[in-house]
């Protein structure tokens, strides 16, 4: 099978994990045909384009490295390779991590996706050896303070807020003191006249304080608090800034 066959096959079998469960033996038997690079590549290429693709990458990741760890269990002679792509393709998130400025010159939004996927593998490979794991914690904290700090957009800061919104607990158990950091640059970002600062960014900040000031908690906060994540609106900054409205956590593709 040559690299357009694959490549059209692979998003055959991305199209259905996307409408439905992972076809694990499919990916499976992928793993078994072809060189684990190849197939790393294909994951990266697809979650690069498409941020939606990361947490689908993660699942069929963890699947396969779960389906070949059950075989070896059972046989000790069988192919290894599902645990080749899990290696290829944590080799592939820290190269975009070290060629981060170079990826995001060429495509903020391939930056965004690359960071996404960090977050999404970083639980996978939790799971695949924690001591490994430990490797993606400083670009984590890294590439958030990049999207808020060196010169965001609108989509750099939503992308950032969200992010610590859904793993702020994590990342406070790994780093507080940087935690604390990312927090008052929120902060600085919410106090401040930039234009793309809209309000439904704004709720998404103060969501994200909230929690921060809670213990990320959410349980913890209180109800007259949380109402404000919805019923907030900023009419003036949004006619001055002439932004449309985006829905909250709005998904992005390319593909």
């Amino acid at each position: 099978m040559n690299d357009e066959q694959l490549r059209n096959l692979f998003s055959s079998l991305a199209v259905l994990a996307q409408q439905g469960p992972i076809p694990v033996q499919a990916f499976s038997m992928l793993v078994h045909n072809h060189s684990p690079e190849a197939l790393a590549e294909q994951l990266h290429q697809r979650w690069l384009s498409d941020g939606r693709f990361a947490q689908i990458a993660a699942t069929i990741i963890i699947h396969i490295h779960r389906f070949i760890r059950l075989d070896m269990m059972e046989s000790p002679l069988t192919d290894s390779s599902g645990m080749a792509l899990s290696s290829c393709t944590l080799g592939l998130l820290l190269n975009d991590y070290r060629n981060k400025e170079e990826v995001r010159n060429h495509s903020r939004l391939m930056f965004r996706n690359s960071v996404k996927a960090m977050f999404e593998m970083y639980r996978v490979y939790v799971e695949i050896d924690a001591c490994v794991s430990k490797c993606l914690v400083k670009p984590m904290l890294n590439c958030l303070e990049v999207l808020i700090d060196e010169n965001p957009d609108a989509e750099d800061v939503e992308t950032m807020a969200i992010l610590m919104t859904k793993n702020g607990s994590m990342l406070n158990e790994l780093n507080s003191y940087f935690v604390d950091r990312l927090v008052v640059k929120i902060r600085a970002q919410l106090c401040s006249d930039e234009p793309f600062i809209n309000a439904d960014i704004r709720r998404i900040f103060l969501h994200v304080i909230d929690l921060w000031s809670f213990g990320w908690n959410e349980l913890m906060i209180p109800e007259s608090l949380t109402l404000n994540y919805t019923s907030h609106r900023d009419t003036a900054f949004l006619n001055k800034a002439k932004l449309e409205k985006k829905e909250f956590g709005s998904k992005e593709s390319i593909v």
